[in-house]
């Protein structure tokens, strides 16, 4: 499996030159935060905060310019429940979003407490904006594999790119992979499943090695199924990264919440993969040293 480099120092933290992910390398395990922060840039520091205090290696966000990322039909619906936060659904997205100065203090806030921040750009204004603000990574999500010309406006950056995979076709991918590839190599998958919760059946996580043997790039898995079981069999399929939703708490307001881990779960879930990642060792049989006093005393040799 193909590695790749992420090694801007404005994101991977001081002190630190470089980070790799595929091969031989520990699982990246990315907190997405989405708009878990519920709007509120105060709840956002500490989700960051407690994703690095759990062992999280990265926070996400993700960012929109409203008006261009959603269809004005869909914005002016009315937009009511328990967790709406507007009455149409622009007063609801709006509500969630943060602007570029907000932005600019959680790049900075990540910075000091030294964890990785990328972020998801719904539409191509988003990608100037986070430009400007020094992102080095980009996210595209599932909504957008067949978003080319946004796709392509990322790809130009020359960053590295994460991309999932979630209700797409192979011949879709395929069509995303190679405009990206146009521009650069820097490029992993994520096998994801686009249903809340996600069932067991659905997970599909041999899909992992099958994306990593067509496109020779890392593969990793973006779940969004109860628990960290599932996320943690992913390690043995050679994920490369793990991506959850994390919250603060599964009952505050919002629609991702409630799918999302909370801080006990994501630190069992960092335990847990790094357990196993560290179990599948080598595939090499050999008689190991600590095998050696048994051998001697059972065998006599």
């Amino acid at each position: 499996m193909k590695r790749i480099q992420l090694s801007d120092e404005h994101w991977i933290g001081e002190g630190k030159k470089e980070r790799w992910i595929g091969e031989g390398e520990p699982p990246l395990i990315i907190a997405e935060i989405g708009n878990n922060h519920n709007g509120d840039i105060q709840i956002a520091f500490d989700l960051m905060e407690k994703a690095k205090d759990v062992g999280a290696d990265a926070v996400k966000f993700q960012v929109k310019d409203i008006e261009l990322a959603f269809d004005k039909e869909l914005l002016d619906k009315a937009y009511s429940g328990p967790n709406s936060f507007g009455e149409t659904y622009r007063d609801h997205k709006l509500a969630l979003e943060f602007s570029e100065d907000q932005m600019k203090q959680i790049y900075q806030f990540a910075k000091k407490i030294d964890i990785i921040c990328f972020a998801t750009p719904f539409d191509v204004n988003s990608v100037d904006m986070l430009e400007r603000l020094g992102n080095s990574i980009y996210k595209i999500s599932s909504f957008h594999v067949t978003d080319l010309n946004l796709i392509e406006k990322i790809a130009k950056t020359k960053k590295p790119i994460l991309m999932s995979t979630g209700m797409s076709s192979l011949e879709e991918i395929e069509n995303a992979v190679n405009l990206i590839r146009k521009y650069s190599d820097k490029l992993a998958l994520f096998q994801c499943t686009s249903s809340y919760p996600t069932s067991n059946e659905d997970v599909n996580l041999r899909v992992i090695p099958a994306l990593n043997s067509k496109f020779d790039c890392p593969v990793g898995y973006s779940g969004h199924e109860r628990g960290t079981s599932i996320s943690v069999a992913s390690v043995t399929m050679n994920a490369c990264m793990i991506e959850r939703h994390f919250t603060l708490d599964r009952t505050m307001k919002g629609p991702d919440h409630a799918s999302s881990l909370e801080p006990a779960g994501l630190k069992l879930l960092v335990e847990r993969v790094n357990k196993v990642f560290i179990a599948l060792g080598s595939d090499e049989k050999s008689v190991l040293d600590s095998e050696l006093n048994n051998r001697k005393k059972f065998r006599g040799y």
